[in-house]
């Protein structure tokens, strides 16, 4: 079928109505369409109908367990004055009276900034104003201290929420020993700083509790008996509405669905047309949060799309006038700028394009991870994190819906070629290639050679890995800096050159958060990170490296008060991490090696 014959049907008009539509499922007049919430139900149960009103066959909500978080309002009291506030998906409610407490105000939520303050049983304004330091993580170390809530702002100059009044959400990624936690205006909050010592109050209605979220899908059914395409976008979402992030992804599945099946295509590959829950966030007390209901239909619902679905597009914020950014993996890259380079020449990409790698960050990692060829396509722009990102400013006046509707008349063009040559779209030379500009040279002539779809269940589960911070890395990548690192520090130790040590060492797996966290803080964070975590999530795919504790070793060669003498004690310490990280090193390279010998990873299986 030609391209023409689809992209005719795809209409502006009705990409706006679903994303009206939608919208206007929320738990507050702020926004909130959280996985799992009465909201969010509502809104599986009108895409539902919408696929079958559309024509779409064995439309199924599917349910994903999740930690149901459920917005009803914050704010802050101060004098006889109330400040509006928002929170963080996971974030523990208040009594239903609030919390009281003198507050204290400090530009940054790190425990040497938090040292010199008396916190306990205070409520402590933190300005986020370091990307490196999370409210999870200062929220953390606050409790362990003994505050009774915190609030956070991002003040002029800071990494998000920086649009006039904005107020802005997140999910958690929460410690379940830190107190209550709101979000506040800038504007608002600098007034509040000045009041530094007045006691406040702070409520928080936002229950919590054990619930079914849906993935939503239904099929459009192909000719050949092979496995699906899949095209999704998710529509939980924070504020506004969250019409950009992701409802114009929702409505550009829904549009491409009644495109296909008004032109009467009938496709090769049955084609799964999915709305994804819980993107961005679906349970509770994980570092792992955010894209539950992606990684449970993979690898609970539809175990078997990891190894037959032939491609999976997932459609993230689209219809911002900024450039398209397809995020291909290596064996796609060449076919995603084919498509991009066509699509400029017939006018669909006004705003430019641009290549980006695949990220954490968005569903495509736990279908790639999972052994699926796929791409995320988004256009969400330079300024967006800064400005409009998962603040009240997320709404459909903000959507440029001729623009979406080219880009999703793009979008048709990814699905129809995946569908006509599934094989021949990947790659597997430019994987080579990438690997080598990785440092990994080892059994790469045989990659080369290969070809077809079957190819690539084993390089996903064996090549996708993750770094110390769940950045995506090939496996070996953060074993072989922290054995890198350990042998610089150990030598550095030898020579006696204690700060050089101390720098090597805070470069080992995630120990650079150890200038900001306590001991007991640090140790709690540790512990829930990597895939043996209690709840790993998508993060159990990649085996996330998290490298050894060195907190009391970094403490003591920076001499900081009450830590342990300097003694042959650290260099014995870095010596056990340093054997220890040179055996993860040798199993990382031995699961690489494995992937290029066609040997197929166990999928971890989903639990929540």
């Amino acid at each position: 079928m030609s391209h023409g014959r689809i992209e005719d049907r795809i209409s502006a008009e009705y990409l706006r109505e679903v994303v009206e539509r939608l919208s206007a499922f929320r738990s507050h007049r702020l926004g909130f369409r959280v996985a799992g919430t009465p909201e969010e139900r509502k809104a599986t149960a009108w895409i539902a109908r919408e696929m079958r009103a559309l024509g779409l066959a064995d439309v199924v909500e599917e349910p994903v367990p999740v930690d149901a978080w459920r917005f009803r309002g914050a704010f802050v009291e101060a004098e006889g004055k109330k400040y509006e506030c928002a929170s963080l998906g996971g974030v523990p409610e208040t009594p239903p009276g609030g919390v009281r407490g003198e507050l204290v105000f400090v530009r940054r939520g790190g425990r040497r900034e938090l040292d010199g303050l008396e916190v306990f049983g205070k409520v402590v304004l933190v300005d986020w104003s370091d990307e490196a330091l999370w409210p999870y993580e200062f929220g953390l170390e606050l409790g362990l201290r003994g505050a009774v809530a915190v609030l956070v702002t991002c003040l002029p100059g800071g990494p998000y929420y920086q649009e006039p009044e904005a107020l802005g959400t997140f999910d958690g990624m929460y410690h379940a020993v830190a107190p209550p936690l709101v979000t506040m205006r800038k504007e608002d909050a600098v007034e509040l700083a000045a009041r530094s010592g007045t006691p406040v109050r702070v409520v928080l209605r936002a229950p919590m509790k054990r619930a079914e979220a849906a993935n939503v899908v239904g099929y459009l059914p192909g000719r050949a008996r092979a496995g699906p395409l899949v095209v999704a976008g998710h529509h939980d979402g924070w504020m506004g509405g969250a019409a950009f992030d992701d409802l114009t992804g929702v409505a550009a599945t829904l549009a491409l669905a009644r495109a296909f099946v008004a032109a009467g295509a009938r496709p090769r590959h049955t084609v799964a047309f999915v709305s994804h829950t819980a993107e961005e966030y679906g349970i509770a007390e994980s570092r792992y949060d955010w894209c539950i209901g992606a990684w449970w239909q993979i690898t609970a619902e539809h175990r078997e799309w990891a190894s037959r679905a032939s491609f999976y597009l997932n459609i993230e914020g689209s219809g911002l006038p900024e450039r398209l950014e397809p995020d291909p993996p290596p064996e796609l890259a060449g076919w995603t700028r084919r498509i991009c380079r066509r699509a400029a020449r017939d006018g669909l990409l006004p705003h430019g394009w641009r290549l980006g790698p695949p990220t954490t960050l968005t569903e495509v990692w736990t279908f790639l991870a999972a052994g699926v060829p796929a791409v995320n396509v988004s256009s969400f722009g330079p300024d967006y994190k800064s400005t409009l990102y998962h603040t009240q400013y997320d709404t459909v006046d903000r959507v440029d819906f001729d623009y979406l509707a080219k880009l999703t008349r793009v979008y048709a063009r990814f699905l129809l070629e995946a569908d006509a040559d599934p094989d021949g779209i990947l790659d597997y030379r430019a994987r080579a290639a990438d690997l080598r500009g990785a440092g990994f040279d080892r059994g790469l002539e045989s990659l080369e050679r290969m070809h077809g779809r079957a190819a690539f269940t084993a390089l996903g589960r064996g090549l996708y890995g993750l770094d110390a911070a769940e950045r995506e890395a090939y496996p070996h990548v953060q074993p072989a800096k922290d054995v890198e690192s350990l042998e610089a520090g150990l030598a550095a130790l030898r020579a006696g050159k204690r700060p050089a040590a101390a720098r090597k060492l805070a470069a080992v797996g995630m120990n650079d958060a150890c200038a900001d966290l306590s001991e007991e803080a640090f140790a709690c964070e540790h512990a829930r990170r990597g895939a043996r975590a209690a709840r790993p999530g998508w993060a159990a795919q990649g085996d996330p490296a998290t490298g050894p504790n060195l907190w009391r070793e970094l403490a003591s060669l920076r001499g900081e008060p009450g830590s342990p003498a300097v003694g042959p004690w650290i260099e014995r310490s870095v010596g056990r991490h340093l054997a220890r990280a040179r055996r993860e090193l040798a199993r990382a390279l031995r699961r690489m090696d494995a992937a290029l010998d066609g040997r197929v990873r166990p999928l971890p299986r989903a639990g929540t």
